[in-house]
């Protein structure tokens, strides 16, 4: 089975380092940026199937300012991204920018990991 690409963006350096443990213990490449631009970069380099970011980041761009450079890029724009936040009453504004996938934080992670399966395993509708 050929393992899926996650780029992980957040500005939190412990909380990606732990994240990326969990993650790669269920078999996934995880890449970490803590930056929205070097989040860009990285795409330009390589491929991803998932993006998972946080609204805020280190830098000049938040998590939404990344969501939106993404969806303006015709080579980005298909990648499924959950947003992960610890602001509240961001469902709808992140709706609106198209986002589909949103966890408040904190979460468990089974929860992250779940959406990420599920994501996955239907992953011919996005």
């Amino acid at each position: 089975m050929i393992k899926k690409q996650i780029l992980l963006v957040e500005g939190d350096v412990t909380h990606a380092e732990r994240l990326k443990q969990n993650l790669e213990a269920e078999n996934y490449n995880v890449d970490i940026v803590h930056k929205g631009n070097e989040a860009i970069l990285t795409l330009k380099q390589k491929w991803v199937d998932f993006i998972i970011s946080s609204i805020t980041l280190q830098g000049g761009m938040n998590g939404v300012q990344l969501v939106q450079e993404l969806k303006e890029h015709k080579d980005f724009n298909k990648i499924p991204v959950i947003i992960q936040t610890s602001k509240i009453n961001m469902k709808e504004a992140l709706e609106s920018l198209g986002i589909k996938f949103f966890l408040p934080k904190p979460y468990k992670i089974n929860e992250l990991k779940n959406q990420l399966k599920e994501i996955f395993n239907n992953s011919n509708r996005f």
